[in-house]
């Protein structure tokens, strides 16, 4: 009895209130390669349902935006997203300068950005430039970390 009532009051406290909703990834995010060991795993950013709310509207704004300047093309700046995260990734991993790096892409609108460990200022240069250079890319963040080996 001890328990299970030791379990139900576990339950209670460690389950989501009824109705609440898991947060939401909205933009492609996927790992390129994981060659350093020890390389602190990133994670996509999550979104709660009311950032998800505030986040849906600046970008419905956006494309609204971009749509009356001539901007963007139909289906809105974030449309390419998926398909510009999976050639960057893809760049990555197939160039053998990038195997003893641990890299993760995300993009949206176009921005890609890189996270992880590479091994020298080289790699970390030549990965942003690379990914500068893939079609429809309109701007790279460079958030990667040098690593050097000991």
């Amino acid at each position: 009895m001890r328990i299970s009532r030791a379990w139900s009051i576990f339950l209670l406290f460690a389950a989501p209130p009824a109705g609440a909703q898991a947060p939401v990834q909205l933009d492609p995010f996927t790992q390129a390669t994981e060659g350093i060991p020890g390389c602190p795993v990133v994670q996509p950013r999550l979104y709660t349902p009311d950032e998800m709310r505030t986040e849906a509207h600046a970008r419905s704004e956006r494309g609204t935006r971009c749509a009356l300047e001539g901007t963007c093309e139909p289906g809105g700046a974030y449309k390419r997203d998926g398909e510009i995260n999976e050639q960057v990734r893809a760049e990555i991993a197939a160039d053998k300068r990038f195997a003893d790096t641990s890299v993760w892409v995300t993009t949206s609108r176009k921005w890609v950005t890189l996270k992880g460990c590479v091994r020298t200022k080289a790699q970390k240069r030549a990965l942003a430039t690379l990914a500068r250079h893939q079609a429809n890319v309109e701007r790279v963040f460079d958030e990667l970390n040098v690593r050097r080996l000991r």
